[in-house]
């Protein structure tokens, strides 16, 4: 709270008394014009809506519209490029995740970025848990079923993702380091012909994200085990986490974020992750989170540059121990 009193009674200092403005700072009446958040993925994604949330709320709170430009391609690195390219005024954000963040810039040679240096960290605005996924009618009633099946059969299950590079993929690789077992990794482009072959028994298990699969476990085809992330999702409150169910500090987590292109003023920096941590503590918008499955972050925009770097970290490490390659 103390760091929040202090961030509003600047600002309030900033645009009562513009003339003390320090030199070099942002205009005092930012924003002046629209506000683009770049989201590097089709229109209907969990990152889509999410942008859309906010720029609704953040145009009311600017008096300036929020637009949102969906740039998808490539991983996410066609949209986090442009992003990285433009202008660093504040007037160009991006709609980080996990991916395009953290994992695109490790795997693709055409990716030509670096999160930790080409942008400005803002905000972690919502995390999304991973879930371990098995049919409804599958045997294994618990994540520990999975793990003693696939140490009696080595080799024999598999799993399914929606493509090599992936967070479903990754999240089971880093789960298969700490378990000790040997899952066979089954690639698709896109992750529902994956959900197809799950629900037909021709994959014994999967991971994905809670909103992508909350529809098929509520309509009872699919059945979650753990959730990946180091507390409970409020969307599955009774589905215990991958390290209640038997591996200990287990911590994967689907993510979004803002990011400004790298050179953002300080100010400026300080400003935007004031205003979209106004966002989101409304309870308007926590509730849509929630209803989205997803759970709000928030904190400091340092806070947010120390994740990226333990990402980066994290993800890098699968992506090397599974000797993961993209063509």
């Amino acid at each position: 709270m103390t760091v929040r009193r202090t961030l509003l009674k600047s600002a309030v200092f900033f645009f009562a008394f513009p003339a003390l403005a320090l030199a070099g700072s942002p205009e005092p009446s930012y924003p002046s014009r629209s506000v683009t958040i770049i989201v590097p993925f089709a229109p209907g994604q969990s990152g889509d809506i999410l942008a859309r949330v906010l720029g609704e709320w953040l145009g009311k709170l600017w008096g300036k519209p929020v637009l949102v430009e969906n740039k998808g391609g490539v991983g996410g690195s066609i949209g986090s490029i442009a992003a990285a390219h433009a202008a660093a005024d504040g007037y160009t954000l991006l709609m980080g995740s996990t991916g395009p963040t953290v994992i695109s810039p490790q795997l693709l040679k055409s990716a030509h970025y670096d999160s930790r240096k080409d942008f400005t960290p803002i905000i972690a605005v919502a995390g999304v848990p991973q879930m371990m996924l098995v049919a409804a009618k599958s045997k294994y009633k618990t994540m520990q079923d999975v793990i003693d099946d696939a140490k009696k059969n080595p080799g024999k299950l598999s799993y399914g993702s929606g493509g090599n590079g992936s967070l479903a993929q990754l999240t089971m690789e880093i789960f298969k380091h700490r378990a000790g077992v040997d899952i066979t990794h089954i690639p698709y482009k896109g992750a529902a012909p994956a959900y197809t072959d799950l629900l037909a028994g021709r994959l014994q298990v999967m991971f994905d994200t809670t909103p992508a699969a909350i529809g098929f476990v509520k309509s009872g085809q699919l059945r979650f085990l753990a959730a990946s992330t180091s507390k409970r999702t409020p969307a599955a409150p009774d589905v215990p986490t991958v390290s209640e169910a038997g591996l200990p500090g287990f911590n994967v987590l689907g993510w979004l974020g803002i990011l400004a292109p790298a050179g953002l003023k300080p100010e400026l920096q300080q400003r935007l992750n004031h205003d979209f941590q106004k966002a989101l503590d409304d309870p308007g918008v926590r509730q849509r989170l929630h209803t989205l499955g997803m759970t709000p972050i928030g904190g400091s925009a340092n806070e947010f540059k120390k994740f990226i770097d333990d990402e980066y970290e994290k993800f890098g490490s699968a992506i090397k121990a599974a000797n993961i390659r993209l063509e």
